[in-house]
């Protein structure tokens, strides 16, 4: 009995050590597990809610990245409505303009938990309300005046680009302080799973499996993180991009506007294309008045594709088309004429077409190329390029016809008499410098009331026409024949002696004689022309003393019976002055 009371202790012991010690081993492994398990289940969560603040972060910056943008596109449109009046920049202006007032709510709405985001957003959208109502001031002054206001006002992004830097800043500061605090705890998780690990021996499917899934876990945040950190880069770098082109388009269209003759702006186009699309060559082609022929006006770059220097517009897709062509996205099946490759059987570069068209009329085209095809940002490019250089086309037309008419008589298409003034004062002065001899002929056509008394003042129209086209051919191209008023008119020849100058203004008056008026199918009656001659500087040295020295000479011919030709020299005992004849 004794036997067996000594042995009982010694064996109870042990189970009760045992079991005491593995109940103390499980209890400090479920402790070591739960302490691990609710870790790992934190640091889950703080990853999840650090992402969704990684991507609170980016909507932050791509919603203000978006308002610049259309901040840009509405100072873009209302430029273009004031320069041209295009309707479709004003409906385009319109329907963006309330669109950025939602897109500021929004900024605001996002950064209402950041209180001094909240401030700048607020200063942010003031500013950019204050730059879209100078747009729309600009768009009143031109709706009140009808043409492009002299002063385009103040349009500069600087204020609104330093708030929203600002504000991108403080997003990326706090970006940067998010994915340290992830770092940390995803440090910390590996550690505490590694010491998990070899503690925990025994539970090692169980320790794996958690560490396997709080591993693929991880692994899904930093995947999801990668991705959006990517779709970030690139969306900025888009936004960049955006920004660059939107910045050189403006100046480009400023520059554009600024030529004052298409001299001017073809010598000045190439260096500004090869800025805003430097990886392609391109060629200006204009239309000619006639609508019957391009030709080729200007050119840069390196080309992929050889194009025709002079051809029919209709050998163009998109001046028939009216669009931009190859169409975005496809090949151009069907290939402009005036384009072909070195090599045709294996086309590798790519080219774009855009029309140039204003106020309804095709004035050229734009065509890019080289050695890849455009893509889909060198299209948008070349498309707004396309528009700011048809508009400044078209002023630049506007403003040649507006000089012409300036110094053109409406009815002959002679110069008028102030660009007489004008010229015969600075050919007066060359010819006194080189010591070469000038005429001026005065030339006035005999019994002109009459004739509008008796075939009315259309058919005086038709006469007067008639006579300048005469007029025209019977001088050469440096001399200078003007309309001086009503049926008088006025001829500046340059280089001419007297002889010179009386066998010319006798071929005219010999011309006049032999011309046929027909006005609504009638046979006119045929004219003749009392022409007066002065010399310089024989004759006069001034301008006004030269015009009335031929005016003499021309109502001397008038007296001596019309349809001659008189000289100031060959006035005997006339005064100087003509006035005194009258």
């Amino acid at each position: 009995m004794r036997m067996d009371q000594r042995t009982e202790p010694s064996v109870a012991k042990p189970r009760v050590s045992f079991v005491a010690r593995l109940t103390l081993l499980y209890a400090l492994l479920a402790i070591l597990l739960a302490i691990s398990g609710v870790y790992v289940w934190r640091s889950t969560y703080e990853a999840s809610e650090n992402n969704d603040w990684v991507s609170h972060t980016y909507k932050v910056e791509g919603q203000i990245n978006g308002v610049i943008a259309r901040l840009g596109t509405l100072q873009t449109d209302a430029i273009g409505y004031a320069a041209s009046g295009e309707s479709a920049r004003l409906a385009r202006f319109n329907a963006q303009s309330p669109l950025i007032d939602n897109e500021l709510k929004a900024v605001i709405e996002l950064v209402s938990d950041n209180p001094q985001q909240k401030e700048r957003a607020e200063k942010l959208a003031e500013t950019v309300r204050q730059q879209r109502d100078a747009a729309v001031s600009l768009l009143k002054a031109r709706d009140r005046s009808g043409r492009l206001p002299e002063a385009l006002g103040d349009f500069a992004l600087s204020s609104a680009r330093g708030l929203a830097r600002t504000m991108l800043d403080e997003e990326e500061k706090l970006l940067l302080e998010r994915r340290l605090r992830a770092d940390h705890s995803e440090q910390l998780t590996r550690t505490l799973t590694a010491v998990t690990l070899a503690v925990c021996f025994l539970f090692l499917v169980l320790t794996y499996s958690l560490v396997r899934a709080s591993h693929a876990r991880s692994m899904r945040s930093r995947e999801n993180l990668r991705t959006t950190n990517v779709k970030l880069f690139e969306a900025l770098e888009n936004a960049n991009s955006l920004t660059d082109s939107m910045s050189k388009l403006g100046q480009l269209g400023e520059l554009l506007q600024s030529c004052r003759s298409m001299d001017e702006l073809r010598e000045g186009l190439g260096g500004a294309m090869r800025e805003l699309l430097p990886q392609l060559g391109g060629r200006l082609a204009l239309i000619s008045p006639s609508q019957n022929l391009a030709a080729i006006g200007a050119h840069w770059g390196q080309h992929g594709v050889q194009a025709e220097s002079v051809f029919a517009p209709e050998d163009c897709w998109a001046i028939r088309r009216g669009q931009a062509y190859p169409l975005a996205g496809l090949s151009a099946g069907f290939v402009c004429k005036h384009v072909h490759w070195p090599n045709p059987d294996v086309p590798q570069a790519g080219y774009l077409c855009v029309p140039l068209a204003a106020q309804g009329e095709v004035l050229g085209v734009l065509t890019f190329d080289g050695e890849h095809p455009p893509t889909a940002a060198d299209r948008r490019v070349a498309l707004a390029a396309g528009e700011q250089l048809a508009l400044s086309l078209a002023n630049l037309r506007l403003q040649e016809t507006l000089r012409t008419q300036s110094v053109r008589d409406p009815l002959t298409a002679l110069f008028n008499r102030r660009y007489l003034e004008v010229s015969l004062e600075r050919e007066l002065l060359r010819a006194s410098r080189r010591g070469l001899p000038l005429a001026v002929l005065m030339l006035d056509i005999d019994h002109f009331k009459r004739f509008n008394d008796s075939y009315g003042h259309e058919a005086g129209d038709a006469l007067l026409a008639q006579f300048a086209e005469v007029l025209k051919r019977a001088i050469r191209a440096e001399d200078i024949a003007c309309r001086y008023g009503g049926e008088e008119f006025t001829v500046v020849l340059l280089d001419a002696d007297d002889s010179g100058a009386l066998q010319r203004a006798e071929n005219i008056r010999a011309a006049v004689a032999g011309m046929s008026v027909v006005h609504h199918q009638q046979q006119l009656a045929h004219v003749t022309v009392s022409i007066g001659v002065a010399l310089f500087p024989r004759d006069a040295r001034s301008p006004d003393d030269l015009l009335r020295r031929a005016d003499a000479a021309l109502y001397a011919a008038k007296n001596a019976g019309r349809d001659r030709v008189v000289s100031v020299d060959a006035l005997a005992g006339m005064p100087r002055d003509a006035a005194s004849l009258r």
